[in-house]
């Protein structure tokens, strides 16, 4: 018997029936993440050996210059399976072997490819709601009709302490006091989730929340002075009400890449620019997420290795829009620009030289004029609009013309905005990670992103109305999922569990400890300590630990002093109710029979010292997953 038929076996009794549509689920879950990272590097994109391509399945099928490497539905006749056994010759990967699992999943994608594949009734795929439907109700469509496709139960809707919380942490950027808390609960209007998310989204805290995420998100973490500059140089007002006024997406995009202000209010939009210095390499790196919703950093010295839309001539195009540009340090910042040179080339991995010309990934060029090699621009005053201006504009402008191009005709801008609100709200994006909205990430709901792109640019770039729309949708109330069998979270049929931002830590661990929830000194302890947003892997750091478990600024907070929570609960008659009072304060929820007691017990144990006891209570809590949590 082969080497791997024991186990191969085995993964493919663990498998009811397989299907010809099940090829596609093992080869984006598993085959092709495998050859991805082993095989692609010598056989995808950038080289062909043996005129063989790895990195889609057209291309496997298609095989290499001596014919077919697979045989759908027989492994074991597949030349693929050959040479990853060991001591084969030739063996690949060259100077690895694979795993017995590794390989197994490899044969059970060829197994599957030889599967017929089932005859799917044109009134399965989801109709598409019109233009007039309601954006919630459009995304409750999607994803109904896709759970049914594939026979998905998802969770039941969350309750309305679970929303409450929820909500307020999303918007809000805090969890609620107990006092919203329980005004929320206490209310009986059929609509009163409506009233609050609309409540929430008109409230300065929205617009503030939504500027902390994007500053992160566009910039980068950043504390101290240079958190300072960005407020003394307006870019946090830019920002925070760009949202407060719902301001269309792409004019704020538009400002940021021109990084000309015109007006008082857009003063700090230059800081995108201007912050990274005249590293113009930085700054295409920082516009491609922007505006086309991918990084495309891998392109810098050659094509994109594993998307192979993305060319490094779409990298260097980037980088020639900001390569005439330097900050000016003197008086007032501001981004200068020349109206002549920056020309460059760039050298692919032919070792042949390639101009930088301003092409785009949505297959637009911008034109201007090159001139001959041998020719010598000369800067003329002819050049700008106005010669005399102490900042002066050049008649063609790079930064203008890059600017006009992203926002104008470009569907990857409105994408990009939609993937990321999307993310921020439901946990993981439609397209995932996040910011490789590219070739080799393909959409979960590819109709959904569509449908809500189309949308948002149809609806003046509004974000108010897209996020309102998810935070209103059935999917974004689901419950967490609870027992076995859960279902991937690429289907959104459940709540995902999203880690808190740190500005949400440190403002709702002051509300659980009965204080006003803005503290900057806590706030920036928390920013360099948890500084992640939207991470592709959650992981805690020693450094979070000791923060949580040894800071006097966290732990602090929970000293009893006079109107803190911990002198209001050690003034409730029962030991009972000063638990309850703790996981009201700080879960927004009742403890149940177990964490009752254990608490009870806690309470009882030091009975001498009520308020302490009830502090370090609140600040266990607080500093447990739960709290540290959006679910």
């Amino acid at each position: 018997m082969p080497r791997f038929s024991l186990l191969f076996i085995s993964l493919i009794l663990s498998i009811p029936f397989l299907r010809g549509d099940d090829a596609v689920a093992l080869w984006n879950n598993g085959v092709q993440p495998l050859l991805d990272q082993h095989c692609v590097k010598c056989h995808g994109p950038l080289e062909q050996e043996s005129e063989l391509e790895l990195d889609t399945v057209e291309a496997v099928l298609k095989g290499s210059e001596n014919g077919a490497v697979v045989v759908p539905g027989k492994p074991d006749e597949s030349l693929l399976i050959e040479v990853f056994a060991p001591k084969s010759d030739p063996h690949m990967p060259p100077k690895k072997q694979l795993s017995d699992h590794e390989i197994a999943k490899v044969r059970t994608w060829i197994v599957a490819l030889g599967q017929p594949k089932p005859e799917v009734a044109k009134t399965e795929r989801p109709e598409i709601p019109s233009t007039s439907t309601e954006p919630s109700t459009a995304v409750d469509h999607f994803l109904a009709a896709e759970w049914k496709a594939r026979g998905i139960t998802p969770a039941q809707v969350c309750d309305d302490r679970t929303f409450v919380r929820r909500i307020y942490l999303d918007l809000a950027g805090r969890i609620p006091t107990r006092e919203e808390a329980s005004a929320f609960l206490n209310e009986l209007s059929g609509d009163k989730r409506i009233k609050l998310v609309d409540r929430l989204l008109a409230s300065d805290e929205y617009a503030r929340t939504y500027r902390e995420v994007w500053d992160a998100l566009l910039m980068g973490r950043r504390t101290g002075r240079r958190e300072q500059r960005r407020r003394d140089l307006g870019w946090f007002d830019f920002l925070e009400n760009a949202f407060k006024a719902d301001r269309r997406w792409d004019e704020v995009v538009r400002e940021m890449i021109t990084a000309r202000p015109e007006k008082k209010e857009d003063r700090g939009s230059l800081l995108f620019v201007f912050e990274r210095r005249n590293e113009h390499q930085q700054i295409a790196e920082a516009v491609a997420p922007l505006i086309y919703g991918t990084k495309i950093d891998c392109a810098q010295c050659h094509d994109h290795p594993l998307a192979r839309e993305i060319k490094q001539g779409h990298y260097w195009g980037l980088v020639a829009a900001f390569n005439r540009s330097k900050n000016v340090e003197k008086g007032p910042p501001a981004v200068a620009e020349s109206a002549v040179g920056g020309f460059v080339n760039f050298t692919n991995l032919k070792k042949e030289s390639q101009p930088a010309v301003m092409a785009m990934l949505t297959g637009r060029t911008i034109d201007e004029d090159r001139p001959a090699p041998d020719v010598k621009q000369e800067d003329s005053p002819d050049g700008y609009v106005d010669p005399a201006a102490s900042v002066k504009v050049p008649k063609f402008s790079r930064r203008a013309a890059l600017a006009e191009a992203a926002t104008r005709n470009n569907p990857m801008l409105a994408r990009a905005f939609v993937n990321h609100t999307w993310a921020i709200l439901m946990g993981r994006g439609i397209v995932h990670p996040v910011d490789e909205m590219n070739s080799k990430n393909p959409a979960s709901h590819p109709e959904l992103l569509d449908w809500l792109a189309s949308d948002f640019a149809a609806h003046d770039y509004a974000p108010r109305r897209l996020i309102r729309a998810i935070v209103l949708s059935r999917a974004y109330q689901l419950a967490t999922w609870t027992g076995e069998n859960a279902p991937e979270a690429s289907a959104f049929a459940a709540a995902a569990e999203k880690p808190l931002m740190a500005e949400a830590i440190a403002r709702s661990a002051r509300i659980a400890s009965g204080r006003s929830p803005d503290d900057s000194d806590l706030r920036q302890a928390f920013a360099e300590t948890f500084p992640d947003v939207l991470p592709r892997v959650t992981r805690a750091t020693i450094q979070q630990a000791m923060l949580l478990a040894n800071s006097d600024k966290f732990s602090g907070l929970y000293i009893p002093q006079s109107g803190t929570a911990s002198e209001l609960l050690a003034g409730l008659p029962s030991l009972e109710d000063r638990v309850r009072g703790a996981f009201q304060f700080s879960l927004t929820r009742e403890p149940d029979s177990e964490e009752l007691a254990r608490g009870v017990e806690f309470l009882r144990s030091r009975n001498d010292k009520a308020a302490q006891a009830a502090g370090q209570l609140l600040w266990a809590l607080a500093s447990g997953p739960e709290f540290l949590t959006n679910h």
